[in-house]
């Protein structure tokens, strides 16, 4: 008889699927102690390595995208700094992040993360070229919004200064985040804090959720639907309704005002009407 097998730990949810929320957050814990013994050790690597900045970038070290995400101190700052921020952001992650993963799925989950993280960190290393930028606010704003996208009328309670409880439905909550980043961002209120990539993030999530099917659509997309429905009512009609209620008002348009007077649409239903009309001689023909 063999030896008990010894199975890795894997962060699960209840429904018995893989956690990527629970992912993010351990290795995100794990990355803060690292690079607080690392900056310890050789002062400066974190800032001019993994966090997020122009010069790196230009330098072509693209990896720092990614590696930005996981870094929640400040170099050379107070560390407990890095824990409120990081705290701030895995809390959040935790709470939205979980009702994300349970709806889109892990890979749009972590999709969108990246994403966020991506397009928030050039934002704002594109506003304000000069220093660095770390921490994982965009991917979180990315995940929040998708969150109040996916769920509008979900009531959440914010702690307001840390101490009163409010509770709001979760499109507030969204509008008050993505509104408050783009008027720091604008006014540069708190220039110590990355507001445009949270407003990059906010924008990724937003997007994102919307182009997965939650929330009104677009007008692009009322247009290509009503389209298309039209084109199967068209598809579906008869030789002789066809006839009655699309070909014979362009024929009275073109008699009172001309064939020029058509329009591209009027013409292509005209052309349809020839094919419509060869379709009943060929049905005629073989009876």
């Amino acid at each position: 008889m063999g030896s008990p097998r010894i199975q890795p730990f894997i962060p699960r949810w209840t429904t018995g699927r893989r956690s990527v929320v629970t992912l993010l957050i351990v290795v995100s814990v794990m990355a803060f102690i690292g690079e607080t013994f690392a900056d310890m050790a050789f002062p400066g690597f974190v800032r001019d390595y993994l966090c997020l900045s122009m010069g790196g970038i230009q330098h072509g070290d693209l990896w720092q995208f990614f590696t930005y995400l996981f870094i929640h101190g400040t170099p050379g700052g107070s560390p407990a700094i890095g824990v409120v921020h990081l705290f701030v952001n895995m809390m959040t992650l935790y709470f939205v992040g979980r009702e994300v993963e349970a709806i889109a799925g892990p890979r749009h989950l972590l999709a969108m993360y990246f994403l966020g993280g991506i397009v928030g960190g050039l934002g704002q290393i594109a506003a304000f070229p000069i220093g660095s930028v770390s921490g994982a606010s965009a991917g979180v704003c990315a995940v929040l919004i998708a969150f109040t996208t996916i769920l509008p009328e979900f009531e959440v309670t914010l702690l307001l200064f840390f101490v009163v409880p409010v509770r709001l439905r979760a499109k507030y909550v969204g509008w008050l985040v993505a509104g408050s980043a783009a008027a720091m961002a604008a006014f540069r209120w708190m220039p110590e804090i990355a507001n445009v990539a949270h407003l990059g993030g906010c924008l990724v999530g937003w997007v994102y959720a919307r182009q997965l099917g939650f929330g009104n659509p677009w007008w692009i997309q009322r247009r290509m639907m009503e389209r298309r429905q039209h084109e199967e009512r068209l598809n579906r009609m008869s030789p002789d309704q066809y006839m009655t209620e699309e070909i014979d008002p362009i024929l009275d348009k073109i008699a009172r005002d001309g064939i020029r007077s058509l329009t591209r649409r009027e013409r292509r239903i005209l052309e349809r009407g020839r094919d419509k009309i060869s379709q009943k001689d060929t049905h005629i023909s073989v009876r």
